[in-house]
């Protein structure tokens, strides 16, 4: 999708899976390699956002070094919107095997009136499946500057969609959009639902 980049991060040190499960595989491709090619085919430009660009350097996309380290995912979107250099960012990270496009159209199409694009799980946003415009900058550079690292807390500056729970219900029915792979226990269902998804017969197109 043209005037819009497409950003994956690849977070810190992976404590809870016990080794960098970027690198993991899944299906036979590593999770980064998977997440790589799903961004790609929606957006034209993709970025790699990593505090060790020297283990991606394999990915025939754009690798970026983390502008301020050790921010978690707030540093990671905002190197992402100065490396997009004034276009929106669709964010996603690297443990998220099964982005559904159906979701992401949708958030692209809202993405011209508003400066976020969050999706509204049951449980709360989910800022890192979101798309953020150039004018979040100032308010994350706030925001790093006094070391407030939770995503959502400069929402309140800006205009904020949410895209309820119900729609994404209609566009991703199995609700798989925003599994994410934490533990070796996370990968294990992962495979499973993958599993399950190929044998069920599908319905529509």
């Amino acid at each position: 999708m043209a005037g819009m980049v497409g950003v994956v991060l690849v977070g810190g040190k992976s404590r809870r899976y016990g080794r960098n499960k970027a690198l993991e595989l899944f299906q036979g491709e590593r999770l980064i390699d998977r997440q790589v090619r799903t961004v790609g085919t929606l957006f034209s430009e993709v970025l790699v956002i990593t505090n060790e660009p020297e283990l991606y350097l394999h990915l025939d996309v754009t690798i970026v070094r983390d502008v301020i380290p050790g921010q978690g995912p707030l540093g990671g979107i905002y190197t992402g919107l100065l490396f997009a250099q004034g276009k929106s960012v669709f964010v996603t990270a690297c443990d998220m095997p099964f982005v559904q496009p159906a979701v992401v159209r949708r958030m692209v199409q809202l993405a011209k009136n508003y400066d976020v694009i969050v999706p509204e799980k049951v449980e709360g946003l989910e800022p890192l499946h979101a798309i953020y415009s150039s004018r979040c900058l100032p308010h994350i550079e706030k925001m790093l500057d006094s070391g407030t690292l939770q995503v959502i807390n400069f929402f309140p500056a800006v205009k904020v969609c949410r895209l309820s729970s119900e729609e994404i219900g209609q566009l991703d029915p199995q609700g798989l959009s925003f599994f994410n792979i934490n533990t070796p226990n996370d990968m294990d269902r992962a495979r499973e639902l993958l599993a399950g998804l190929e044998e069920s017969p599908r319905h529509g197109g």
